[in-house]
């Protein structure tokens, strides 16, 4: 191993041991925190590998597995960071799973295996662990205009940009030179990228951003839920300006503006004759929400809710009273209802309109 790879890789694990230390200490209790630091143990175990003498065994094994289980866990950091409001997808265990199985089998199987099934193996679980890598940046693109958080928001760039994309090409490198030698240089080019993300990293937790990740992370599991009542009254003080502009947000949405179909929030900015990065920051620290898909849910789930209980209406399909506040199609109806009532459209009309 080269004295270039050692020393970058030696900085890269130093500034990742800070960073893991930071997010363990201040944010144990989140879940996405716990995926995030195996993440960043994953990377740490990843640029010692090439560092350590011949393991072979069950140790082997254990210093292999953070490794194998990075890209699943990226994904499942980025689905709790991103969409906090809705359960992690049964389905996503199954190619989880898998690329652990592959990745295993390629690199500790417990009998030997000829070399073309070895091949195979690692094949597979590089398309996988590419797979899961895609699935995380594809969460982190999804609803990014709906975020009101300023600095998850930027958080989310910053691991679309940079975490994502240097997953990406570390492990399409590997595939590239698992069997072909790795030129010269390849390596130590590796952990100057990976020091240099790392103390970018460390920059920003510890010193540009220290608030970040306690802005960015959902509450825990045990804290109340605010989905079913409104969020709090406003807690920062409002100039003239935007108590002008909260009136007149307030007033439009329950004129019906929230019944737009597909409506943006740059697209509320523009009816509202304001500026799209004010509206955020009103929305978001004034009336508590963090996602303007959960402001609009607000007014509609709660118009719905009134429709579905009004014996007048009980002639109205479900499926009209969920396009008439807004949404789409029936499915994200019932989920965001769901979310607020705790069972489904039709069995709320049926406890609030017995036969």
């Amino acid at each position: 191993m080269t004295a270039g790879y050692l020393f970058f890789s030696g900085g890269a694990c130093a500034l990742l041991l800070l960073a893991t230390a930071k997010v363990s200490m201040h944010h144990h209790r989140l879940a996405a925190a716990r995926w995030l630091t195996l993440v960043l143990i994953g990377v740490i175990c990843y640029l010692l590998l090439p560092t350590l003498p011949p393991i072979g065994g069950f140790s082997a094994f254990l210093i292999y597995l953070p490794v194998i289980l990075v890209p699943a866990a990226f994904w499942l950091f980025t689905h709790l960071l991103c969409r906090e409001e809705e359960p992690f997808p049964r389905w996503g265990w199954i190619p989880i799973g898998f690329s652990v199985l592959f990745s295993t089998l390629a690199n500790h199987a417990p009998v030997s295996l000829d070399a073309n099934t070895e091949e195979i193996f690692f094949n597979l679980s590089q398309f996988l662990r590419l797979g899961l890598i895609g699935l995380g940046m594809l969460t982190l693109l999804g609803q990014f205009q709906s975020d009101l958080v300023a600095e998850r928001r930027r958080l989310r760039a910053i691991l679309l940009i940079a975490v994502g994309t240097y997953m990406l090409i570390v492990i399409s490198a590997e595939s590239l030179f698992a069997y072909r030698p790795v030129p010269n240089g390849v390596p130590a080019l590796h952990a100057l990228l990976a020091s240099l993300l790392s103390l970018a990293a460390c920059l920003w937790l510890l010193a540009l951003s220290p608030s970040a990740l306690d802005e960015s992370l959902p509450m825990p599991a045990d804290t109340p839920e605010k989905v079913e009542t409104p969020p709090p009254p406003p807690v920062a003080s409002l100039d003239t300006h935007q108590q002008i502009q909260i009136s007149k947000l307030q007033e439009h949405m329950e004129s019906g503006g929230y019944r737009h179909t597909g409506l943006t929030i740059r697209e509320l900015a523009d009816q509202l004759n304001t500026r799209e990065h004010l509206l955020r920051t009103l929305i978001n620290r004034h009336l508590g929400y963090r996602n303007f898909n959960e402001y609009l849910n607000h007014y509609r789930i709660t118009e719905a809710s009134a429709r579905l209980a009004n014996p007048e209406q009980a002639h109205l399909p479900v499926l009209t009273i969920a396009l008439d506040v807004g949404y789409r199609s029936l499915s994200p109806f019932n989920a965001a209802f769901k979310r607020r009532h705790n069972q489904t459209p039709t069995e709320y009309r049926r406890e609030k309109l017995p036969a």
